[in-house]
């Protein structure tokens, strides 16, 4: 018999990036923060092709300046899980929420941060 699987309503998504960074919702990148109706708080960075193309750029830059040290080769080694969309706005990010959820990847990409890590969760809220 299959799992009956239980569906937990989101309750909020927001988009959370460094104020002090002239944010882009098109070239940009951001970690973004989903609140559930049962109170558990997941995040994930978002990132959009523009800028994984800038960190490109700049990785490239770093290697010549190393003078040889580095193969001038740009590369980048994504430790976290990344979540790439073409903008990131409120409606494409949670869009992307919800198809995670249905696809039941969701819990395969966003983390539960650590309790200092969601302390200015009371902040946003």
């Amino acid at each position: 018999m299959a799992e009956k699987r239980v569906w937990i309503e989101v309750k909020r998504v927001w988009i959370d990036h460094d104020p002090a960074d002239k944010f882009d919702p098109k070239t940009g990148s951001a970690d973004v923060l989903v609140e559930m109706e049962n109170g558990q708080l997941w995040q994930a960075r978002f990132v959009t092709l523009p800028h994984l193309q800038q960190d490109l750029q700049l990785s490239l830059e770093v290697a010549r300046d190393l003078n040889r040290a580095l193969a001038p080769t740009p590369f980048l080694a994504l430790e976290t899980p990344h979540v790439i969309v073409h903008e990131l706005s409120q409606d494409v990010i949670e869009d992307v929420v919800d198809n995670m959820l249905v696809l039941d990847v969701f819990e395969s990409i966003f983390f539960q941060p650590e309790p200092k890590e969601a302390a200015s969760r009371e902040e946003i809220l």
